[in-house]
């Protein structure tokens, strides 16, 4: 399935696809803000606002414990392995794509502000910005594999025209597999992430990677699903390449003082996701496989039985010249009899394969899907924002915006809820939530005071076609989510495919 999108002031959002969070084994102690002037502190890589695939942007980002399809495995790595209840084939595989570019939707006002890092202060001007993400899982019986690709590319220009570009990107390389049928699925694998920064004489980069384990639990037939990931942080180490020079015992690059390291802060994300109404959350999976082998069974004992009733019948005739016309009556039936079992077994999979998929389409529509869940972020010790560290060099914010300690001093809470339903069933698709933003910073007594997000999501149905017999047959979708917030807003459109 390949998705295009469209987000509103895309160009901008800082650097939103760096986020590869994850977990350390205790939080670093607080410590008061400092002002930049030395080597002596991490950018703090956190992400505030949600930039996701769009049906996780629409219920607010609390898909832990829905996890489905490659937009699950930004919020559960266990997403790989989870079948979906249209998946109706042993080996199967799925990718998606999508790329973003800025739109203008409300105009001035008070949501149309520039300060994505929910610091109060309006952030640089951004431009430029593409925002591409790729993405592709394959699954055989009850394993899984999966990977995932966010990348940014945008440029900052500051007042006085100067230009920086920011090339970020993201990953995730993940496998997962289902127990006890499809009660208990469990995943684990690698987030990296990447950061380039060039200017004038000035080409530098960081890459890190770390370890994330998912697990989802989903009993058949069951209302409900519980989900956990747990991501382990992501030390990029020091910004390396050309343009670095040292003044003292100070590194700077492009008039910048370059921090000792980078950080993506370790995350834990839990979620419940509770569905109502007489379609089905968690059907049981359907291994093609076992169905199969049950029809070859079948078809072996029922073969297994007409050869005995024959033999018991040919004992029981004592004249051998009736015996043994009755014997080569029976060798004709069977032989009719074995071609026929031979055309049922040849056209079995594609019959079976027909039934599970009538069973998808057959559920009725109507449901009510709530999901919650908490995102928890750790903190960074003398941590500063990666927007203040690029803002250091304008005047008026050089004496707090680039503070040592200033982002990341405490461990972070989100708290989000989203609600998903087909109002028009078969037709229209639409989602909601709202997840609260915590503030990192702790500067100018701003604190951790955050901000609250509304998420909107909608698919409407449009479409069923095999583009002249290229593809098979699927119903195709126009979608579209918006996130907005007090000086943030963001809108995303695209194409999907209707399940």
């Amino acid at each position: 399935m390949t998705e295009t999108t469209a987000p509103r002031r895309a160009a901008r959002r800082p650097a939103a696809a760096l986020a590869a969070l994850a977990l350390v084994l205790g939080p670093p102690r607080a410590a008061p803000a400092q002002p930049l002037k030395d080597n002596a502190y991490t950018i703090d890589l956190f992400q505030g606002p949600i930039l996701a695939p769009l049906r996780v942007t629409g219920i607010a980002g609390a898909y832990a414990a829905y996890a489905e399809g490659i937009a699950g495995m930004v919020a559960n790595a266990a997403a790989p392995a989870v079948r979906e209840p249209f998946s109706v084939k042993w080996l199967e595989w799925d990718v998606a794509a999508s790329i973003s570019l800025p739109i203008e939707l409300f105009g001035d006002n008070d949501f149309d502000n520039n300060d994505f890092d929910n610091s109060g202060d309006l952030d640089l001007d951004y431009s430029n910005f593409v925002y591409l993400t790729l993405g592709g899982q394959l699954q055989a019986g009850d394993f899984g594999l999966g990977v995932n690709a966010e990348l940014q590319r945008y440029s900052l220009v500051d007042d006085r025209g100067a230009e920086t570009t920011v090339v970020t990107g993201k990953y995730h390389f993940l496998g997962g597999a289902r127990l006890l049928g499809d009660a208990v699925v469990l995943g684990a694998g690698a987030r990296a992430v990447t950061l380039g920064l060039g200017a004038e004489q000035t080409d530098l980069t960081i890459a890190g990677i770390s370890p994330e384990l998912g697990v989802l639990v989903r009993p058949d037939w069951a209302s409900y699903r519980v989900g956990a990931t747990f991501r382990f942080p992501v030390n990029g180490g020091r910004l390396l390449g050309e343009g670095v020079v040292t003044d003292g015992n100070v590194r700077r690059a492009g008039g910048l003082i370059l921090p000792n390291e980078v950080v993506l802060p370790w995350e834990l994300e839990l979620g419940l996701a509770v569905q109502v109404g007489p379609r089905p959350l968690n059907p049981a999976w359907i291994n093609p496989r076992d169905q199969e082998r049950e029809l070859r069974q079948a078809i072996a004992r029922r073969r297994a039985e007409r050869e005995a009733r024959r033999e018991r019948e040919l004992a029981g005739i004592a004249d051998p010249e009736e015996r043994a016309r009755r014997a080569r009556i029976f060798a004709l039936e069977g032989a009719r009899e074995r071609e026929a079992d031979e055309r049922e077994l040849a056209a079995g999979p594609d019959l079976l394969e027909k039934e599970r998929r009538a069973r998808y389409w057959n559920w009725p529509r109507e449901h009510l899907l709530i999901t919650a869940e908490l995102l928890v972020t750790g903190a960074v010790s003398n941590g500063v924002s990666l927007e203040h560290f690029l803002a250091q060099n304008l005047p008026e914010r050089a004496d707090d915006a680039s503070a040592v300690g200033e982002s990341g001093a405490h461990v972070s809470f989100s708290p989000r809820f989203g609600i998903e339903t087909e109002p028009i069933p078969g037709r229209v698709h639409t989602r909601f939530g709202s997840y609260y933003e915590p503030n990192r910073s702790s500067i100018r007594g701003i604190g951790r005071v955050g901000r609250q997000h509304f998420t909107f999501g909608a698919d409407i149905r449009v479409l069923t076609t095999t583009f002249w017999g290229l593809i098979s047959e699927a119903a195709y979708t126009l979608q579209a989510s918006m996130d907005v917030a007090p000086r943030y807003e963001s809108v995303s459109a695209g194409i999907g495919v209707w399940h």
